[in-house]
């Protein structure tokens, strides 16, 4: 008996002093699906100028006076080592052509990159593999960090009051299949709430 109070002992001690990173990997997702999504503003890697979640999506926009539309937005977390992503974000690429005249935005977020890698040669990867999606900048992994990315590539699908609907951890076979049905669903909720308030009004 003695024995197993020393081992259930050790245990407790040792949960207790488990590094910072190891005690992280035991909780649960920062973000999980019905969370309203992590504001930010970050770079785009062409242009430099700043993104704000809250000018597509949310309950209050972003100056909101500019009369702008609410958007569904497609978020895709990935670095220039990540193999499953040049899978991933050529798919991406061609599901925001599908939805280019709709409120649908998809936006690729650079992080987790290596040490050597600068935004230069960054900036030069994604035009020599032909990515076309606008690709902001996490260089501290700070937002990788709010929206829980533990792993690349990560996507997480925001509506358009910035409820989080779906992330996917890793790449996905077929998934475009999925996120094409579920962005064409919350297209159309945000088009029946438009509907109902016309006929109250």
């Amino acid at each position: 008996m003695k024995f197993f109070k020393i081992i259930f002992l050790s245990f407790i001690i040792s949960a207790i002093f488990l590094p910072v990173e190891l005690r992280s990997f035991f909780k649960k997702d920062s973000l999980c699906v019905g969370d309203t999504a992590p504001p930010f503003v970050m770079r785009e890697i062409l242009t430099n100028n700043p993104v704000y979640l809250r000018d597509y999506t949310g309950t209050t926009l972003r100056e909101a006076w500019k009369r702008k539309e609410r958007h569904v937005v497609v978020l895709s977390f990935w670095a220039t080592w990540c193999q499953p992503c040049k899978i991933e974000i050529p798919a991406l690429a061609e599901l925001a052509e599908k939805f280019k005249e709709k409120p649908v935005k998809f936006f690729l977020i650079n992080t987790m990159e290596k040490g050597e890698q600068t935004e230069d040669s960054i900036r030069n990867i994604y035009q020599s593999r032909g990515y076309t999606l606008p690709c902001l900048i996490d260089p501290s992994g700070r937002y990788a960090r709010l929206y829980g990315v533990r792993g690349l590539p990560m996507m997480v699908i925001i509506d358009k009051f910035g409820i989080v609907r779906k992330i996917n951890h890793g790449y996905h076979e077929n998934f475009e299949i999925e996120l094409e049905n579920l962005i064409r669903q919350l297209v159309e909720e945000r088009e029946e709430i438009k509907e109902n308030k016309e006929r109250e009004e």
